[in-house]
């Protein structure tokens, strides 16, 4: 595993690093279904091309996988079922939203708009869901999962996300419909203001 930090991995529009551990976390799309949300550690295999979304979920087992010497597979910390395509990952590093915001993850998507939101686990491995049935499978696949991880609708096409340095999370935008126009926002723990269009 000398030269492979993580593979089996498709289409993946999202890098970022926790700030609190260092580990390294991915979005990923699928073709039709399950887009992801990864945790990546050294020899970290995403089951690409067999498998999207959780391994549960599939007629496939570890076996069919190609698992290089020392690589482990690791099934998504959350999923979307169908693919809605999931952009980019952020972890907001600082307080300025709030300490509930401080250190979890915001996840954007291109078809619907969407602003999601992640708190993550005690041991920052996983993710963490007030609604049992989000956090029994890992999987969006109603409008009742859908509604209760959407932080904010309206952002057109959702293509990056960062902190910026003034603490607030910004969020820009790419609207295929109106001839690739982007805007810029910034969330504040009141309102949603357009930086720049």
């Amino acid at each position: 595993m000398d030269k492979y930090y993580g593979y089996g991995i498709r289409n993946s529009f999202g890098l970022a690093i926790d700030p609190v551990t260092g580990f390294l976390w991915e979005t990923e799309n699928g073709d039709r279904d399950y887009d992801e949300i990864n945790l990546v550690r050294p020899g970290f295999n995403s089951g690409w091309k067999q498998l999207m979304g959780p391994i549960s979920e599939s007629d496939v087992t570890e076996d069919e996988l190609v698992v290089f010497p020392g690589a482990y597979y690791g099934d998504p910390k959350f999923s979307w079922n169908p693919s809605l395509g999931v952009t980019d990952i952020e972890f907001l590093s600082s307080d300025k939203l709030g300490l509930e915001y401080e250190n979890n993850a915001f996840v954007g998507d291109i078809v619907n708009g969407n602003l999601y939101f992640f708190k993550v686990n005690d041991t920052r491995t996983g993710l963490m869901f007030e609604n049992p049935n989000i956090q029994r499978d890992l999987v969006a696949n109603d409008d009742e999962k859908l509604n209760d991880i959407t932080l904010g609708t309206g952002f057109e096409g959702i293509i990056d996300i960062e902190t910026g340095p003034d603490g607030f999370l910004y969020v820009l935008t790419f609207d295929q419909k109106k001839n690739g126009e982007g805007k810029i926002y910034r969330i504040s723990s009141s309102s949603v203001d357009t930086v720049s269009k």
